[in-house]
């Protein structure tokens, strides 16, 4: 005979068992939701990108979010967020015969990647790497995995520079420091043991955007630097309406490439600090007549084959256009120079990635060169995102960013 407690609990186990099933599965469906993004197809591992792109805008929230109530700094938080992503995976094989020291010249730290089969020679060839971070996130730390491997794949000299950085620095510190860096090498080059008539400017996003200013500051100067490496570079603040801004800025790239964190470093880079506006995004930093003066130097409708209409005609925000106006000068914008200081570049090795809100103004200057029959290499990762060559090591490894390390290595020895 069955008791009323037994017949009582039998349900009430069923329907807690339910529930529970029921909420494993919402919050399955919930997680899912909330990290899925739509990727392009062939996307490299499209799962780790999702989950590292989601907890990274996580991340930047909470530091936005401390930030308001006093309790940490968000530069702080993100910067921490970059070390452990990829910075504590130090990689140091005695096979591969590196020398690695940190040192200081003229004041600025850099560290240093000598191969060891250098030691006999006066006269090495060289990389003076830049790194990226939008001149706020990225650091010698960050980027050791990379100029590692740029180091041992082609058995060059590394030089990566730690230059100051936005917040606590504002324009033109990160320039300046890398430019006394680069003159200091060219000037004493003996004195290094540098080989001057073999040296490579490289860097990616902002440190692409430093490598290609210096080296036309180089040039006009009378110097001749080998090549410029430039991967997935900022060449222009002027025209946010790129298609590539108007498509991946919104869908927030490695969750901290997003509307907000811009719109922040856009205030944060210049000396008075000015509360950058969402109509930036629709090039309002610059007045009609530097509409009508700059527009050709980057004319989607001429040089891509995807554009959004441009209004020259169109006038500024005035609360931005005194304060902006270093954002549209060839130290902070190279792709915004006549034809004629293009043609004095030396060879440009240009990558591109799709996943990018860069990847349009690579694109202009690689259509731009080609026009002058300029030497140019420019391969574009057709299936990855900005930053992806960074994840060499640890948890979050991609296996295509030592494809991408090892591609830009072979076209630097090949051109150094």
């Amino acid at each position: 005979m069955t008791s009323t407690n037994d017949i009582n609990n039998v349900p009430v186990k069923s329907i807690s068992k339910q529930k529970i099933l029921l909420i494993i599965i919402s919050l399955t469906v919930l997680s899912i939701a909330l990290v899925y993004q739509p990727l392009p197809d062939n996307f490299p591992q499209p799962w780790k990108y999702r989950f590292l792109s989601f907890w990274a805008h996580i991340f930047s929230k909470l530091g936005y979010l401390g930030e308001k109530i006093n309790l940490f700094d968000r530069i702080h938080v993100l910067r921490f967020l970059y070390y452990i992503t990829v910075g504590c995976f130090q990689i140091r094989n005695p096979e591969h015969h590196l020398k690695i020291y940190d040192r200081r010249i003229l004041n600025v730290s850099v560290r240093i990647y000598e191969p060891e089969e250098l030691d006999h020679m006066d006269k090495m060839p060289t990389i003076i790497h830049f790194h990226g971070g939008g001149f706020l996130l990225g650091c010698r730390e960050t980027y050791d995995q990379v100029t590692y491997a740029l180091a041992n794949l082609t058995r060059a000299l590394v030089i990566s520079v730690e230059y100051r950085r936005v917040p606590e620095h504002y324009f033109p510190a990160a320039l300046d420091d890398c430019t006394s860096i680069t003159y200091e090498l060219f000037k004493n080059a003996d004195k290094y043991r540098i080989d001057v008539n073999r040296i490579t400017l490289a860097g990616d996003s902002a440190g692409g955007n430093l490598a290609l200013v210096i080296t036309q500051s180089l040039i006009q100067d009378g110097y001749s630097p080998r090549t410029a490496c430039l991967i997935y570079p900022a060449l222009q603040f002027f025209d946010f309406t790129l298609p590539s801004y108007r498509l991946y800025l919104p869908r927030s790239i490695l969750g901290v490439i997003n509307e907000e964190n811009f719109l922040s470093v856009m205030s944060e880079l210049s000396e008075s600090k000015v509360k950058v506006t969402p109509d930036i995004l629709f090039n309002s930093h610059t007045s009609r007549q530097d509409k009508i003066r700059l527009h050709p130097y980057v004319d989607a409708g001429k040089y891509l084959p995807i554009s959004f209409p441009f209004d020259v005609d169109q006038e500024g925000n005035e609360d931005l256009i005194p304060h902006l106006k270093f954002l549209i000068s060839p130290k902070m914008s190279p792709l915004l120079v006549p034809d004629e200081q293009l043609m004095k570049l030396p060879t440009i090795l240009l990558f591109t990635a799709e996943f990018d809100i860069l990847r349009d103004e690579g694109f202009i200057f690689a259509e731009r060169l080609q026009s002058l029959n300029k030497t140019l290499y420019h391969h574009h990762f057709g299936t990855t995102f900005h930053g992806s060559h960074l994840l060499l090591y640890g948890p979050l490894k991609f296996d295509i960013a030592y494809e991408m390390v090892e591609h830009i290595a072979r076209k630097i020895r090949e051109n150094l």
